[in-house]
């Protein structure tokens, strides 16, 4: 019983490590990118490569700030959100889709409300949107990337966002762009 007791404490201790290590690593990558963000030059986006800073994402209302990188690989939703290839970048017509965790960057999105503001900072531009609708879709339902006329910003998590483990839907916020911040 006493070895019981101590493997179960060391694989705790391990994985209360292991944690930590993880949410450390995210928040010196995010220091890390709002510091590149404000001094390094623009990148143009279509040299744009898996990791790449973007821009920042951040919902004021629901203190919601996100670092933004291109693609949706595990090392860079492990650190920020990720710009999800294939789909425009903020400031041209039509759909730029973003996805980051339920459980870390985007938790706040289970509060988001019609007419929240949104808004995206790249090195040059900081571009302003507004929630017009939420959904919560299958993760096959690939329509809510689809191209759109106006200039739109869709958010994409898991759902429901207090599951654990692999979430079976997903949950989808789309804005469109505003004139004003």
């Amino acid at each position: 019983m006493r070895i019981l007791s101590r493997i179960l404490f060391a694989v705790g201790a391990l994985c209360l490590g292991a944690y930590g290590f993880f949410v450390v690593q995210a928040h010196v990558y995010q220091q890390k990118l709002g510091w590149a963000l404000e001094n390094e030059p623009e990148v143009v986006a279509p040299k744009l490569s898996e990791g790449d800073l973007v821009g920042k994402l951040e919902i004021p209302r629901l203190r919601l700030s996100v670092m933004v990188m291109e693609g949706v690989a595990d090392e860079t939703l492990r650190v920020g959100g990720g710009h999800i290839p294939g789909t425009t970048y903020p400031g041209a017509p039509g759909n730029s889709a973003f996805a980051a965790h339920r459980d870390t960057f985007f938790r706040n999105l289970r509060n988001v409300r019609k007419d929240d503001l949104v808004q995206f900072t790249t090195r040059s531009h900081t571009f302003a949107y507004r929630v017009v609708s939420t959904a919560v879709v299958n993760p096959s339902d690939a329509a809510v990337l689809a191209p759109t006329s106006s200039e739109t910003i869709t958010l994409v998590t898991c759902f429901p966002f207090y599951f654990i483990g692999p979430a079976p839907k997903r949950f989808v916020v789309h804005a469109v762009r505003s004139r004003q911040i």
